[in-house]
């Protein structure tokens, strides 16, 4: 009889393990990283506003994030606006008092101070450039979606200088469109790039569409923050006019001779844009329940920078002073021609 000798190999479960970097993939890797980075410099906004039905107070909720080490926090005026009482919880779990530095309705920005405990400082995130973020490009958002503290959740950047219906006034074509998940509770937090900087504020999400959310972009941020700080309002000169954007749709429809700028509506006497020169339409054309006047100047550019919407309009500004002259490139019929806006003095 012969016998057959078997070698059996005993694998310990321990060798199956392998190291973390090789169970996860490098874009794994790199939303991890981000999040380790970033979390400690969001916060947990939350806004106590009296005088809300029978119970005479009610409470929002959003999110934050630390703009220096000082304790700033950046979030949406919506969250905060009207309200008696803020706070801003850390991601240990903390509660800070806050009080507000400086609001931009118009905007839907807004600028907290916390309470930092004394001997602390806050690790603030830094700002991309939000004029060079590409439709594609990886987005991280994390916040406090539905009280749920702390949440990262991921997707790319879907589209560039949207326009909502019914968006503060300033914010005319300005959003970045995002498919990352944001729901009530992540406004006023960062949209973060592949680098962890900031390339936007949350702000809004569409009521009619699943994965639609929308962001303040960096930039606009950017200059905003210096003027809250200083001043704790922004620097919104009123130029006396009114426009309309065209689109290569409506060039076609009222063969008008460009398909992007802004057609001018109207002027107000003595005006800035009266003192300038700023020629409106004369002829009246109604469409779908919307009179447009045509025949007026059109806004080719803003100091030498091509103009699409009314929102390269209002960066231009929230970067001027008093006194600052704003060139515009203009189309008078067949000619061009640059008129200067001088900037009005600052209103309380």
């Amino acid at each position: 009889m012969r016998f057959v000798t078997i070698t059996a190999t005993v694998v310990t479960f321990a060798s199956l393990l392998l190291p973390a970097s090789a169970q996860t993939t490098p874009d794994e890797r790199n939303t991890i990283e981000i999040f380790k980075r970033a979390q400690t410099s969001v916060v947990h906004v939350k806004a106590a506003r009296m005088g809300a039905g029978e119970e005479g107070s009610a409470q929002a909720v959003g999110s934050g994030f630390f703009i220096d080490r000082e304790g700033r926090v950046v979030t949406n005026y919506h969250v905060i606006g009207n309200s008696s009482e803020l706070q801003v919880v850390l991601s240990d779990g903390r509660t800070l008092n806050s009080i507000v530095v400086g609001t931009a309705p118009s905007l839907d920005l807004a600028l907290l101070q916390a309470k930092m405990p004394e001997g602390e400082d806050s690790l603030p995130l830094s700002l991309a450039d939000s004029d060079a973020v590409e439709v594609g490009q990886k987005a991280v958002a994390i916040g406090n979606p539905l009280g749920l503290h702390n949440t990262l959740t991921v997707g790319v950047v879907s589209g560039l200088a949207r326009d909502l219906p019914g968006a503060p006034d300033g914010l005319g074509h300005a959003f970045l469109q995002t498919d990352t998940a944001i729901n009530p509770g992540n406004s006023g937090g960062p949209l973060l790039d592949s680098s962890g900087r900031v390339i936007g504020v949350n702000a809004v999400m569409a009521r009619d569409g699943q994965n639609i959310g929308f962001a303040i972009p960096a930039n606009l941020i950017g200059k905003v923050i210096p003027q809250l700080l200083t001043m704790g309002h922004v620097y919104q000169p009123f130029l006396g006019f009114s426009t309309v954007v065209i689109t290569p749709g409506m060039a076609a429809l009222f063969g008008l001779p460009v398909h992007t700028g802004l057609l001018i509506q109207e002027v107000a006497e003595r005006s800035p844009a009266a003192n300038a020169g700023l020629r409106p339409g004369t002829r009246q054309i109604p469409l779908n329940e919307t009179v447009y006047a045509l025949g007026g100047d059109i806004i080719l550019t803003v100091n030498d920078k091509p103009l699409s919407s009314s929102h390269g309009l209002t960066a231009v500004l929230l970067g001027a002073k008093p006194g600052d002259r704003v060139r515009l490139g203009i189309l008078r019929g067949e000619q061009r021609i640059e008129l200067a806006i001088t900037l009005p003095p600052m209103h309380f």
